[in-house]
């Protein structure tokens, strides 16, 4: 969420168009998708910890990187290497709490990671607002503190692995093969969604990554059936077709739609509060507040309900009326979104995005904790990398078509002096411009296409919401 408000003005100071703008958050988002087929095998064969604490550490190179870039396209590739690191972190976490927690007391344990999130999401917008115009690596000494922590607090924690992992055993046993078909498709959809946005839904360019990572997809389906490697997924993902359908419920009609519309939310909200409204980076993460503030703290009291409920029914009861009531929420939230304009009052504003926040916070931890009551622990860390997948995948597709939307808004609309092929926009200076006519003109023009963006999400996860309820 840091990345979210001072992004306009990274991108105006970088001199890069919209397309980078939209590509400086889905490369980092396609680097945690693609590496989540190998998260989980590995942590399997090597150890949870020795992952964590590599995750870490790649995570402050790449945020090194990131500080010390001076082009966007150093920039776009140093949110690479970050994602990658960030993805291992965060699948990481997820199982070695579960790992650690007794199954009736995660829906408990969840309420601390919803604090922890809460912290940073609020503190995200409002940190990158202010850090904007100043060069602070604050990553890295936050990175050094964490690995310090994961390694003094897990240290005397007796956590799975396979014991006799070498490199021989890796050679031999891992599904390589699987491994490239799976992080092959989620690259090349991922690519031909983000070059949708450049050369449009109907080019070669864009169709041709498209199908070819759905067809990899497949393959990586029909080889996981007849493979004799250990498989990236639990192999009972791919022969239970129960399961696949529960799965697919859960996994892709929810935690898909919810992270396409969430991340969504994140960043345009942000560009609508500088672009729309005027708001400077820092007002514009203040204004941003009731969305990340209401999406991070309702995670805690639907943890709690869900905790007390399964301590009764000893089921996933719980699960599955939060799910149902934070979709609902969150679809009657973006609806009003699409309301806004650059006349909106306060009020809209706080009321809006607070609902669409709270729908949202609902959703982070249920359907994780109902797909793997549905498999077991043994699988757990096979099952999280497989749901970090698909939401992962969720928030590329999500900004990758939210991109794709704006773009085609405003091309060729506005006005010469903004039409060049490497224009960019100057937001903090766009309130500015004189004269008057061409100011309202453009702010009119950037409010309504973002407006087309809400127009998206709203439906989407409209379905996710009748999906919950079928």
């Amino acid at each position: 969420t840091i990345v979210s408000t001072c992004l306009p003005t990274i991108t105006s100071d970088l001199h890069a168009d919209q397309v980078d703008y939209t590509w400086v958050a889905v490369a980092y988002q396609l680097a945690q998708t693609a590496c989540q087929p190998l998260y989980g095998k590995v942590s399997d064969m090597v150890g949870r910890k020795k992952l964590l604490y590599f995750s870490v550490g790649l995570f402050a190179v790449g945020s090194l990187l990131c500080g010390f870039a001076q082009t966007i396209s150093w920039l776009i590739s140093a949110r690479v290497v970050a994602g990658v690191g960030a993805g291992g972190i965060v699948s990481s976490v997820w199982v070695i709490t579960s790992a650690i927690v007794e199954v009736e007391s995660r829906a408990k344990w969840s309420q601390a990671l919803s604090i922890t999130w809460a912290s940073s999401a609020i503190a995200g917008p409002l940190l990158g607002g202010g850090f904007s115009d100043s060069s602070v690596f604050m990553n890295i000494p936050i990175c050094a503190v964490s690995w310090v922590i994961f390694f003094f607090s897990l240290r005397g924690v007796d956590l799975p692995s396979s014991s006799d992992t070498t490199i021989q055993t890796l050679l031999r046993k891992f599904d390589f093969v699987g491994l490239f078909l799976f992080m092959g498709g989620s690259c090349t959809l991922m690519t031909g969604l983000a070059l949708a946005e450049i050369d449009g839904w109907k080019s070669p360019s864009t169709l041709v990554p498209v199908i070819l990572g759905v067809v990899l997809f497949m393959v990586a389906y029909i080889h996981e059936l007849r493979t004799e490697r250990e498989c990236i997924f639990p192999r009972a993902f791919f022969k239970n077709m129960i399961l696949v359908l529960y799965s697919l419920v859960f996994i892709v009609a929810i935690s898909f739609l919810h992270q396409v519309v969430f991340n969504t939310g994140t960043y345009y909200l942000s560009l609508y509060f500088q672009a729309a409204t005027g708001a400077s980076a820092l007002l514009a993460g203040i204004k941003l507040l009731p969305y990340s503030l209401g999406s991070s703290l309702a995670s805690i009291p639907s943890s709690m309900f869900v905790h007390g409920v399964q301590k009764k029914t000893g089921d996933t009861m719980g699960q599955n009326i939060i799910i149902s009531c934070g979709l609902g929420l969150t679809t009657l939230g973006f609806g009003l979104i699409i309301l806004l304009d650059q006349y909106s009052s306060i009020v809209c504003q706080v009321v809006f995005q607070l609902i669409a926040g709270i729908g949202i916070g609902f959703l982070f931890h249920c359907p994780h904790e109902v797909l793997t009551a549905a498999v077991g622990d043994k699988n757990l860390a096979s099952v999280t990398s497989a749901f970090f997948l698909v939401r992962f995948t969720g928030a590329s597709v999500g900004l990758s078509i939210a991109g794709a939307i704006y773009s085609g808004s405003v091309a060729g609309k506005l006005p010469d002096e903004y039409n060049g092929s490497h224009a960019s926009i100057d937001y903090s200076l766009l309130h500015s411009l004189q004269p008057l006519s061409v100011r309202n003109e453009i702010v009119d023009l950037i409010a309504r296409s973002i407006r087309n963006i809400w127009i998206f999400c709203t439906p989407a996860i409209g379905v996710a919401f009748l999906v919950s309820l079928s």
